[in-house]
Parts: C-alpha cells; sequence; structure tokens
C-alpha cells in the first residue's frame, strides 16, 4: 500500500491524539457541571438510564470517524496497472547573441540579460519539449544539445556572458548552419530556431542560410532585442574604468536593432519576427507560432498507475458518524423506568 499525500498522516498523528484529549476533557468538564449546578437529590432523576458507557462510546466513534476521514485524505493506493507513457512535444533550437552590441543598455538591464530571461520564459512554456542552445558571435557553438532536462538547459543559458566567444562579430549565418546540428534525428517534422538577436550582422548571407535551412525543414522565429534609436556601445577595461567602444577610426559605435533582416530571415524560413517588448512576448511566440505545429512522440516509457481507495475509509468514516449521531445516551425502556421512580416518591400535600 502508498499514499499518494503520505503529509495526511502525520498530520493525523498529530491531531488525533489532539482531539482525543480534547473529547474527554469536554465530557468530564460536563460531568463536572452537572453535579455542581444540579442538586444531588434531583441528579438521579435526571440521569435515569442515562448510560456513561454509550457516551464514552459515541465519543470513541467520533474519534475513529475523524481519523477514518483524514486517512481518505491521504490518498490509499494499492494494486496498480502498467500503462504505456508517450511524451510528444517538439525540437526547438535556442539561438542566443553573445556579442558585444548585446551590453547595449537600450533595453534594461541590457540586450544579452533579456535574451536569456525571455529563453528561460520559452523554458516555462515548452513544458514537454526539447530544447537546445547555440550561443554566437563572431563563430557559433552548441552550448547544450536538445533535451528534456530543464535545469541543464537553464544551467546552459546563465552561463552565457559577452565574453564566452573570444571572437567578435555576429555570424547569423553560422548560427543557423550550428542549429542545423543540433537536429541528429532523420525524418523530424519540425526543426525549429528561435533566434535572439539584435540583427547587427557583419557578414552577409543569412537570408540565404535561412532558405537553405527551410528546405531542411527548419523554421526560423526571430526575437528582435534592442531599439531603432540603438545605443551608445560602452566596455569596461581590467582597472574598471567604462569608455566608449570605437571602431578602427576611431569613432564611436552605435548599436542598432535591424528588425528588417530578423524579419527577412524569418519570413523565408516559414516563421514570423517578433521584437521583444512587454511581458508577453514569448507567450505570443508560442501561442501563436510553436504550439500549433503538430507534436513528435519524443519518449515512451511504462508507467504503473496506483488504483485509488480512499472510497473506502473515507465510506467507513461517515458511516461512523452515522452510527455515533443514532447512537441514543439512554438505554431502552427510559419512559417507564422514570414511572417508577416518580410513583415511589411521597405525593405532595396540598
Amino acid at each position: 500500500m502508498t499514499f499518494a499525500e503520505p503529509r495526511m498522516l502525520w498530520a493525523t498523528l498529530a491531531l488525533l491524539p489532539a482531539l482525543i484529549a480534547f473529547l474527554w476533557w469536554a465530557w468530564r468538564r460536563k460531568q463536572q457541571l452537572v453535579t455542581q449546578f444540579v442538586q444531588a437529590r434531583l441528579l438521579a432523576n435526571l440521569t435515569v438510564g442515562l448510560s456513561k458507557a454509550r457516551q464514552k462510546a459515541r465519543l470513541i466513534l467520533l474519534a475513529a470517524a475523524v481519523a477514518s476521514l483524514m486517512l481518505s485524505l491521504a490518498r490509499p493506493q494499492w494494486g496498480h496497472a502498467r500503462e504505456e507513457a508517450k511524451q510528444r512535444g517538439l525540437d526547438i533550437v535556442v539561438a542566443i547573441d553573445t556579442s558585444r552590441s548585446m551590453l547595449a543598455a537600450d533595453i534594461a538591464p541590457n540586450r544579452l540579460a533579456r535574451a536569456k530571461l525571455a529563453a528561460l520564459d520559452l523554458l516555462r512554456q515548452a513544458k514537454s519539449d526539447r530544447l537546445g542552445l547555440v550561443a554566437f558571435a563572431g563563430t557559433a557553438f552548441l552550448q547544450c544539445p536538445l533535451t528534456l532536462d530543464e535545469e541543464a538547459f537553464r544551467q546552459s543559458v546563465n552561463t552565457l556572458d559577452a565574453g564566452i566567444i573570444p571572437q567578435g562579430g555576429s555570424a547569423l549565418v553560422e548560427a543557423i548552419t550550428s542549429a542545423l546540428t543540433a537536429f541528429t534525428t532523420e525524418g523530424d517534422n519540425h526543426k525549429i530556431l528561435v533566434l535572439f538577436t539584435d540583427g547587427e550582422d557583419h557578414e552577409s548571407g543569412a537570408v540565404e542560410a535561412a532558405k537553405e535551412a527551410a528546405k531542411s525543414g527548419m523554421r526560423i522565429f526571430t526575437v528582435g532585442i534592442g531599439t531603432a534609436e540603438g545605443e551608445l556601445l560602452r566596455q569596461v577595461d581590467d582597472k574598471g574604468k567604462s569608455d566608449f567602444i570605437r571602431d578602427e577610426a576611431g569613432n564611436v559605435v552605435k548599436s542598432r536593432l535591424n528588425e528588417n533582416l530578423l524579419r527577412e530571415i524569418a519570413t523565408v524560413a516559414n516563421g514570423f519576427y517578433l521584437p521583444l517588448r512587454g511581458a508577453n512576448t514569448l507567450d505570443v511566440l508560442y501561442e501563436r507560432g510553436l504550439a500549433p505545429l503538430p507534436k513528435a512522440d519524443l519518449s515512451t516509457k511504462f508507467i504503473q498507475r496506483f488504483h485509488e481507495r480512499f472510497q473506502w475509509p473515507l465510506a467507513c468514516g461517515i458511516l461512523l458518524l452515522l452510527v455515533e449521531m443514532f447512537l441514543p445516551d439512554r438505554r431502552g425502556k427510559v419512559q417507564s423506568s422514570m414511572s417508577k421512580v416518580q410513583s415511589s416518591q411521597p405525593l405532595a400535600r396540598a
């Protein structure tokens, strides 16, 4: 036998002795009050046929009923059936831009931090899906293979920073190519890439790479991180001094969100583009873009499903309450006994 809610057993062990002690105290207190406020010569008449044994039995029935009801809340289970459980879901690769432009603070606290939070929001939505992670800057690599392990994906996202890839730039082509390598199973219905970036591509060919990926069955959904107005980029040196990032000509670099490129990439790869605005962007992405897609069988396992037996202690508790309710405190033939007592008393004088 097992219990689905074993905590209720501990609650029963804690509360039942307290209940029994309270019922016993209440019964004893009642006896004391009766003897205190009723004269001794009248007490015998009032308690004719009253059975203390039955009163105690009612207390025991009440305590047993409460114990049975609390046992039913613990949901006892015994006997089981073996069932085949199939987990159905999507294969989703998340690619996050870790280039220096993602340190721009045009969205607080900065673009990279917001992209990481958005990826974790997607994890919350994709409960039954496998997720993988690609980090990219001047090059790209598979940070986390496709997995159902939520904690492994979460840790991989949390370790991302702007220095994880030494080579500067934003290689969108390599990000798309690396994402394709994560889908190793032949015949996948849908290969999904969710791309978090500001769209600053320092190499050409991202749209062509997206077209080729679409031919392989990949859908690309792009999420724009940043603002069209942009932000001047800063960096902190080893001494903690902050300064603007400058190009080879000495000009201060300003990073802007390239929405046109991201929208074009998503369009040619049968997805759509969303700017990261507000708290429900990833909810919209999953509900409109990912949830409607047919899900494949990701894993199959056999589980033991136990049969619920809470009905038996529940029925026992109800039955005990009914018996306690209809069990009288007095024995039978009480009326005749009271008549005999009254006839034995002398008649009052007129």
